[in-house]
């Protein structure tokens, strides 16, 4: 005996000899399917793109790194890393000292005890002072090439600052 099928207001329905339901149709179900489906490709090519990779501390350590503004470094200024702290190097001689850690996930605060740890991450976390830090994802990193991306992910939208950085490493 053959399943019935009926349609209703744009809905098939297909229902067993005994009026079980079967089986459901609604004609846009098939395109929401098909918008949904093309979202999540989209979505997965997206992280891909804008993917983050992971580092090691002891890639930084001993480096140092010059903001590229515009496709130029503009300054003299740069910022060097050791196992504890990252170093600002002021065009005027001055150095301020921040420390620093990688992390595999956003903090939701500096972690002091972090700082100095030979550890591997997706995220820099850095401190400003006591109650201030930032923390970035790291975007792009390639020793070989000199080239280092990445982009603030708290705080964001602060007025007047930018959210990505680009930085060459400089030659010994």
């Amino acid at each position: 005996m053959a399943h019935a099928q009926k349609e209703y207001n744009g809905v098939m329905t297909r229902t067993s000899p005994h009026g079980t339901l079967f089986f459901q149709h609604n004609k846009y179900s098939v395109q929401m399917k098909k918008i949904l489906l093309t979202f999540y490709v989209i979505m997965a090519c997206a992280n891909i793109a804008l993917g983050q990779v992971t580092i090691s501390t002891s890639d930084l350590i001993g480096t140092k790194w010059q903001l590229l503004e515009d496709y130029e470094c503009h300054s003299s200024e740069y910022y060097e890393f050791t196992r504890d702290a990252l170093i600002w190097h002021c065009s005027d001689g001055d150095t301020i000292s921040y420390p620093y850690y990688l992390t595999n996930t956003k903090p939701a605060s500096f972690v002091m005890k972090k700082v100095g740890v030979i550890a591997k991450g997706a995220y820099f976390a850095k401190q400003i002072d006591n109650y201030i830090y930032n923390c970035y994802a790291i975007i792009r990193f390639d020793k070989d090439a000199g080239k280092m991306v990445h982009r603030r992910v708290y705080p964001t939208n602060v007025i007047g600052l930018t959210d990505t950085f680009t930085y060459i490493l400089m030659k010994k």
